[in-house]
């Protein structure tokens, strides 16, 4: 049963990321070890010009697209993250989910609605059939984030990943399309609406998390 929404919540939209959105994520990057869970292929920051050219294929697709990038925003429209479906190949059915929140808004419950509504995209807007991530086996929130999403572990990237000197794994996990379907209605029913995170601004939005 869906709960009845709390006007009182904190209420959070994903808008289509632009390169003014990139200025933001510069200076969240400019923390290395951040850099690091998030972007394997960079691996000391850049300025927010350099980082515009380092996306510049994501940001500016032709059709069919293969990625679709997102910020994450607060209700005053100041960005808190970003997230997007990367690696799209249609003949197949299958992408890439990443996302990222900034140090101050982790923990509170906007990666987990995030995460859920941009699986919703995948799934039931993109017709995609499974979805792929990579999360750091020693990122025990990631780990821990994925695994309520209902992610199956599938693999590990033994050593990975290198930071601060050191190597180490990644998990590769993934979620179909029918496994998802089976476990949406039940994780929406055992969140609360204190936090709920939609596509745009608009509160009555039907894609909305979680479920109205």
């Amino acid at each position: 049963m869906s709960q009845q929404r709390d006007s009182n919540g904190q209420h959070f939209y994903l808008k289509p990321l632009t390169a003014s959105d990139v200025e933001h994520i510069a200076v969240w990057y400019e923390d290395i070890k951040d850099l690091a869970l998030i972007e394997s292929k960079l691996a000391v920051p850049l300025n927010a010009h350099s980082l515009e050219k380092f996306w510049q294929s994501d940001l500016v697709q032709t059709e069919p697209c293969t990625s679709y990038l997102f910020s994450i925003c607060d209700q005053d429209g100041e960005p808190l993250g970003h997230t997007g479906l990367q690696e799209i190949n249609y003949a197949d059915g299958n992408g890439v989910i990443f996302i990222y929140i900034k140090k101050d808004m982790r923990r509170c419950g906007v990666a987990l609605r995030t995460m859920a509504l941009m699986l919703d995209l995948a799934f039931y807007q993109l017709r995609l059939h499974r979805i792929t991530t990579y999360v750091h086996a020693n990122n025990i929130p990631s780990v821990g984030l994925v695994k309520r999403l209902g992610f199956t572990d599938e693999g590990c990237m033994r050593e990975g990943y290198f930071f601060d000197g050191e190597y180490g794994d990644v998990n590769i996990v993934g979620l179909l399309s029918k496994e998802w379907s089976t476990s949406r209605g039940p994780l929406s029913d055992a969140l609360d609406n204190k936090v709920e995170v939609a596509f745009g601004r608009d509160t009555g939005s039907r894609w909305i998390w979680p479920l109205k």
